[in-house]
């Protein structure tokens, strides 16, 4: 048992290393095509469960780890870092770019055409060439995005391609 164990966790944690690790990469640059967010969070549920199997499998090799100054220095960095990352005023504030997303969001399509540089009437039309219905020039992104059962995300896609 614990040799098939073994064999399928460590493959299995590397594997789910890999996608996690891309896919997180790829967030942080803010590259997302397709479906790159799901993909890393159920990718790090995987890489989780694997991790778990494999430090059953090695518990021996774990704890000998952690009876080495070495060992405990990076499991308990790990675990403050963990710890520090729950903590109010870290994370709190949203950076610029999301309150100018935000803004932006709330925002009627006359506005966002300017930002985008070009007419209102010729933002429409790209967007109903996308199948796209716009009702008013003055709805919002959000409401816009609503009507048509699309992500903002999507809007903004289509309308900054």
């Amino acid at each position: 048992m614990t040799k098939t164990l073994r064999n399928f966790a460590t493959p299995l944690v590397a594997a789910a290393f890999i996608v996690s690790a891309s896919t997180g990469l790829m967030i942080f640059f803010d590259f997302e095509p397709g479906i790159v967010e799901p993909v890393h969070e159920w990718m790090s549920w995987v890489l989780v469960c694997g991790a778990v199997l494999h430090l059953i499998v090695n518990w021996k090799a774990f704890t000998g780890y952690l009876s080495k100054k070495t060992g405990i220095m990076f499991v308990g960095a790990a675990v403050a870092f963990a710890l520090l990352s729950l903590y109010p005023w870290v994370g709190k504030e949203e950076d610029g770019r999301k309150k100018a997303v935000k803004f932006l969001e709330n925002s009627s399509l006359v506005t966002v055409s300017s930002v985008a540089g070009t007419g209102v009437d010729q933002l429409v039309d790209k967007l109903s060439s996308k199948g796209i219905a716009v009702r008013d020039s003055k709805d919002t992104i959000e409401e816009i995005a609503e009507q048509n059962n699309l992500q903002n995300k999507a809007l903004f896609q289509v309308i900054f391609d």
